[in-house]
């Protein structure tokens, strides 16, 4: 990147790809008159869709439209000499994929970076073909023989950092801390209803609650379940002797002393907390969670609606959770209010404020439900600030 002359040089084709399909799209946010920005958006959307992984073939012919329209879009904003046969492409390329199938499987990428491993085989440069044929004979014939040899790695293809750690893992910032009891009890509850083998006790004391109280809104019905479960959920499993001791260790509770951490490997994912992102240039402390729940309308409504919603944020701290027996990750973050700070713009970017925080009685998520998710700064915002 050239900074004065404001060029990219050195960019390959699967370069250009990355920067259409994912940052060009928001790069321009606040540097084109709105219509040229909507062509050119769309056009970046339209090639995220069609090299994706996973395909609808239902959408295709909404897609092969849309082509369509976003040609003749830039055919109303770019000069003429901006067309020639690559850009006509683009009508074209649904079709292919109808004949031959998702892009991905089809394009070179893959080939290219297996010519530049061929090209690093290269010893003798008089003779490039004997050093690289040479190289690659004696590769496949170590491949061939560690066929026959149990627990050997094979060799010249790489390994993720994170194919063994898909069950959670610490990474780094290891510490042991003894929090307040509230805070504690909040976790606990957390790692309690969203345990599989809890959820019939939820279910069941829910409706004593209800039992008890059929007067109540079904707002304070679960109010009062939040408050009570805890201490009916202990009395019950310790008084049923058919219990098993995962149950009996999570209705004892975790130690009050436990492991934190400041990175965390968990389903192939890398977490961090903000305090450790600040030391990092790449950005792993963003969290995004879809958590069904109940919404009433006041207190007094007896019809709540259950909806999928997602809640953003970002990681504060990472707690592991001591039962004995097993431990338990949890997340404790601070997170975005869905009802003001989340929004979607014209071209359904989404937009996070992340000044807007709330559920700070609720902080808590599982570490195997996080996704990761990757703010960037809205450029149209920081232009008029």
């Amino acid at each position: 990147m050239q900074l004065k002359e404001l060029k990219l040089v050195g960019l390959k084709s699967h370069d250009c790809h990355v920067l259409m399909q994912q940052l060009l799209a928001v790069a321009i946010q606040d540097i084109l008159p709105n219509k040229v920005r909507l062509a050119i958006t769309h056009l970046c959307f339209f090639f995220n869709a069609i090299c994706s992984k996973v395909l609808d073939p239902v959408k295709f012919d909404d897609l092969e439209n849309e082509a369509a329209i976003i040609l003749c879009q830039l055919e109303m904003y770019f000069p003429p000499a901006f067309f020639d046969i690559m850009v006509h492409l683009i009508v074209h390329l649904v079709r292919e994929i109808k004949c031959c199938g998702p892009v991905y499987l089809r394009w070179m990428y893959p080939i290219e970076r297996y010519m530049e491993i061929l090209k690093g085989y290269t010893k003798n440069l008089h003779h490039l073909e004997a050093s690289i044929v040479e190289r690659y004979i004696a590769e496949e014939t170590i491949e061939f023989c560690s066929e026959y040899i149990e627990k050997v790695k094979p060799i010249g293809l790489p390994e993720s950092l994170h194919d063994n750690r898909v069950g959670g893992k610490g990474s780094r910032g290891l510490h042991v801390i003894t929090p307040s009891v509230q805070d504690l009890l909040q976790a606990h509850l957390y790692v309690l209803n969203n345990s599989n083998e809890v959820l019939l006790y939820i279910l069941q004391h829910e409706g004593l609650v209800k039992q008890s109280n059929p007067k109540m809104s079904k707002n304070w019905v679960l109010k009062k379940h939040n408050k009570t479960f805890f201490d009916w959920f202990k009395d019950t499993i310790f008084a049923n002797e058919n219990a098993s001791e995962t149950l009996r260790k999570l209705a004892d509770g975790p130690k009050r002393n436990f492991i934190t951490w400041q990175g965390y490997h968990i389903n192939k994912y890398s977490f961090y907390t903000k305090a450790q992102d600040e030391k990092c240039t790449m950005q792993n402390s963003g969290v995004i969670l879809r958590a069904e729940s109940q919404h009433f309308a006041s207190v007094h409504d007896d019809n709540p609606c259950v909806a999928s919603i997602p809640y953003f944020g970002f990681i504060d701290e990472i707690w592991e959770l001591n039962y004995v027996k097993f431990t338990v990750c949890v997340f404790k973050c601070k997170l975005v209010d869905s009802n003001i700070g989340v929004r979607t713009d014209d071209v359904e970017f989404t937009l996070v404020d992340l000044k807007k925080l709330a559920y700070h009685n609720d902080p808590f998520i599982m570490a195997e439900q996080a996704k990761h998710v990757f703010y960037v700064l809205d450029p149209f915002i920081m232009a008029h600030v």
